[in-house]
């Protein structure tokens, strides 16, 4: 199965390992499928909680068996423009790295990308990019304007100009495709199914439907928290479910702070429990103990270009999904066996939609829970062969 034994592989980009956020779970994910294939996997990331950057000799760790180095995340004007023009750590490792063969770079800012680009091929090393967004800045003149003109050359510019492209969705993957002559492949977020959090045996037989949402859910996010509260309150209204709302990721007063509360009052407000922040490990229990996790987004190209990683973390927890289609959902998400489709055409289509999904039996839910976990889409290891053959292309 191995692609080249003693072979190095360096990952590089935002993530902040071990687990600190999505990216991180996906680097991990297709780190493990590059492990099998025979490479040794080094990371280099940024981490907030460093105070200033130490020598990356003194700011090494390991995550599961793999060696991680990293970085001050940017905090200041000076440090920002450093993270978008410098390439000086990552040459640093290239140096220390005597059997590198391949440079995997994650949302890389377009100016690094582009001269690691020419750095790569002075050195035969092949540099692929690892997309998993399209970054629509928001904010100030400046920012949107320095953002804006970043996001543009790292998508149409510098991108096509690597020797390969990893797309977290299928519209990545089918913008790419016609401007990389074939090397491109498609993956979604990861996980390794046999580790111990994604463990469940945990099947729900009381009469309340237990329902969870997990995120960052404020002003501007890509959720819409505040319309599944709306539809929920029409819900507990007009019919006789009994069910809770647990959501994680902010607090009541942040919700009402940003949104109002307008239908968080009444009968609504004793079901819905806001848990605030809460670790991962807590986070996947809370899913794992649900009976659905809820969560909808608008189509647009944020939306659409990304791929949700909540998705990929709920049926890997053995939960079946509600949400609407956006990105390429459809390809996973099967009516009524590991979820229901949402329909946020309008309000009226949303509630309806979702009270078909409320109005199942507890045995119906398990069923379908069951199902998602033999099915088990999203582990790494049903990815390695494409991996493998994608490698393969950008080396001949």
């Amino acid at each position: 199965m191995g692609y080249n034994a003693n072979k190095e592989i360096l990952y590089i980009g935002g993530f902040e390992l071990p687990d600190k956020n999505a990216a991180a779970q996906r680097v991990i994910g297709n780190g493990k499928i590059l492990r099998e294939l025979g490479f040794d996997v080094y990371y280099l990331g940024s981490d907030q909680g460093l105070l200033k950057n130490e020598p990356l000799k003194h700011s090494v760790d390991t995550f599961e068996g793999f060696k991680f180095y990293k970085v001050k995340y940017p905090t200041k004007l000076s440090e920002w423009f450093i993270y978008l023009f410098s390439t000086a750590n990552v040459v640093k490792l290239i140096d220390e790295l005597p059997k590198l063969n391949f440079i995997i770079a994650y949302n890389y800012p377009a100016p690094a990308l582009a001269k690691l680009n020419r750095l790569c091929k002075k050195r035969n090393i092949k540099l692929i990019a690892d997309c998993t967004e399209w970054y629509v800045p928001e904010g100030g003149i400046v920012y949107k304007t320095i953002k804006g003109f970043d996001t543009y050359l790292r998508m149409r510019i510098v991108h096509p100009k690597l020797d390969g492209i990893i797309a977290i969705s299928k519209y990545l993957y089918d913008f790419y495709l016609i401007r990389m002559s074939g090397a491109v492949v498609q993956l979604p977020p990861l996980v390794d199914s046999s580790s111990e959090k994604w463990q469940n045996s945990f099947i729900n037989y009381e009469e309340e439907l237990n329902l969870v949402y997990a995120g960052s859910p404020g002003k501007g996010s890509k959720d819409r928290i505040d319309a599944i509260i709306k539809a929920f309150s029409t819900i507990k209204k007009d019919m006789s479910i009994n069910f809770s709302l647990n959501i994680i990721g902010l607090t009541r007063q942040q919700y009402i702070d940003d949104f109002g509360d307008e239908f968080l009052t009444g009968e609504l407000e004793t079901c819905v429990v806001f848990a605030g922040r809460l670790s991962h490990t807590d986070t996947l229990k809370k899913i794992k103990n649900a009976d659905y996790a809820i969560f909808i987004r608008d189509n647009n190209l944020i939306n659409t270009a990304g791929f949700p990683t909540k998705f990929v973390e709920a049926l890997s927890c053995g939960t079946p999904v509600l949400t609407n289609l956006y990105s390429n959902v459809s390809d996973y998400l099967e009516n009524g066996k590991n979820g229901y489709i949402l329909d946020t055409t309008t309000d009226e289509a949303l509630v309806q939609t979702l009270a078909v999904a409320l109005s199942q039996s507890k045995e119906k839910i398990n069923e379908m829970k069951r199902l998602i976990k033999k099915q088990d889409r999203f582990d790494y290891r049903k990815y390695i062969d494409i991996v493998n053959s994608f490698l393969k292309t950008i080396t001949e």
